[in-house]
């Protein structure tokens, strides 16, 4: 099973989400106290999830949306050119936890088994 874990400090100056994130992620970010850790923690999220499946290029930032609701755990949504490389490579969608405090934001993506995927 392939890991990965990325930790992100929180910048102190400006930081431009939205060229990382979707107005989907930032809009539901934003209705946190400590809205800088969440944002982080979805930029740590897919940092993760493209080393864990090693993917090859540049982060496609555009193409990885860490996809969350109040009642559940966050689900990494793929699409684009990643999606595609991933599904060519017969590879699972990656599972990420996500984690936060004082200024930093931490994530864990890993590829599940098959067989973990067929008992979910």
């Amino acid at each position: 099973m392939m890991t990965a874990v990325y930790v992100f400090q929180v910048p102190t100056v400006g930081c431009a989400w939205h060229q990382l994130l979707s107005p989907a992620e930032v809009a539901y970010c934003a209705g946190f106290v400590r809205v800088g850790e969440h944002l982080a923690a979805r930029v740590a999220a897919k940092h993760a999830v493209v080393e864990a499946l090693q993917w090859p290029g540049r982060i496609p930032w555009e193409e990885i949306e860490i996809v969350s609701t109040p009642r559940s755990a966050p689900v990494v949504s793929l699409a684009g050119a990643i999606e595609r490389w991933r599904s060519q490579a017969n590879l699972l969608v990656p599972r990420v936890s996500l984690s936060h405090a004082a200024g930093y934001a931490v994530a864990l993506a890993w590829l599940p088994d098959r067989y973990d995927e067929a008992a979910a």
